[in-house]
């Protein structure tokens, strides 16, 4: 079983990633981490789950690809695994039936293809069933029952009360937040050192001056001021990037 201390990684054990040692390109992992990420996203708005479940979703599924190879774990399955896996632990629960559908759409759906919904008729169906439930048990194998995720979102709203701040910072600071669900950093960082950074972002972009007196803002999330720079960084370079697109692995 996976300790509580080996859910983070150090950014040498993220560049050196299993993927890299199976051949796969720096640049190809990048963009299928943020593909993943992306279709999380997009199908926790389909499946109208609370943020808890999408981003608990989405920190297993980087959590799974710092642990396992995108060459050995079809990122389409796992996307689907952790999401049906999320909804058990925040008890939000969606039917298989409704998990496999919403990616079935949004997969025809990014490939242009022509929208066909799912029945149990379907041989494709119970194929992509089985499938999902063995990504469950994967995840489940690898992780046993540290699936828990303490997302940074909930320390917007309480540490904007402390800091006396409007609720145009606080959306700004949520969306950057959401934002950084499409990187590495939820597992690289501490939740309160990610928020803090997305205060620090939306402060910057609204140009709202945070408290450094008698003590700096950023002391109430127990960071720095380096470690805030180097998440803003990561999260502004991710707006850098081309739209990420599903590259199959077995192709290259």
């Amino acid at each position: 079983m996976v300790e509580s201390s080996n859910l983070y990684f150090t950014n040498e054990e993220i560049i050196d990633s299993p993927s890299k040692r199976d051949g796969i390109d720096p640049l190809v992992e990048d963009n299928l981490r943020r593909y993943g990420a992306d279709i999380i996203q997009e199908a926790g708005v389909l499946l109208k789950l609370p943020q808890i479940s999408i981003v608990t979703s989405q920190a297993i599924f980087h959590r799974f690809y710092c642990r396992k190879s995108f060459k050995e774990h079809d990122v389409h399955l796992i996307c689907m695994g952790v999401i049906f896996v999320s909804c058990k632990y925040t008890e939000s629960l969606r039917g298989l039936r409704a998990v496999v559908n919403v990616f079935n759409y949004i997969q025809q759906k990014r490939e242009k293809k022509t929208i066909e919904f799912l029945d149990t008729n379907q041989q494709r169906y119970w194929d992509l069933k089985h499938e999902v439930i063995e990504a469950e048990l994967t995840l489940l194998k690898e992780f046993g029952f540290m699936m828990s995720v303490e997302p940074p979102h909930k320390y917007i709203l309480s540490y904007m009360k402390l800091l006396d701040r409007s609720n145009e910072l606080a959306q700004k600071a949520w969306n950057f937040l959401n934002d950084s669900m499409r990187t590495t950093l939820c597992v690289q960082y501490k939740p309160e050192s990610i928020s803090a950074a997305a205060i620090f972002m939306a402060a910057r972009m609204l140009k709202v001056k945070l408290p450094e007196h008698p003590y700096a803002w950023w002391e109430i999330f127990d960071t720095t001021h380096d470690e805030i720079e180097s998440i803003s960084f990561d999260i502004y370079n991710l707006y850098t990037k081309p739209k990420p697109y599903y590259i199959p692995i077995d192709k290259l």
